[in-house]
């Protein structure tokens, strides 16, 4: 019974792979998919943004100065 769980268990860590962690390959495609989201979210927020700071600029225009 020992000998046939012994080449269960040696079999299990066969089966277990060497490489751990991510390699510098991965990093990059991650890194990569991160630029990316980035910019397509600065084109999106673009009109935005625009739109926000000319509304608030003629708000502060009608209040008048201080």
């Amino acid at each position: 019974m020992l000998k046939a769980y012994t080449r269960a268990v040696a079999r299990l860590n066969s089966l277990h792979s060497e490489e751990e962690g991510a390699t510098a390959t991965e990093y990059a495609l991650v890194l990569g998919l991160v630029a990316i989201a980035l910019v397509v979210a600065a084109i999106g927020l673009t009109p935005l943004l625009t739109q926000l700071v000319k509304d608030i600029g003629t708000w502060m225009a009608a209040q008048g100065p201080i």
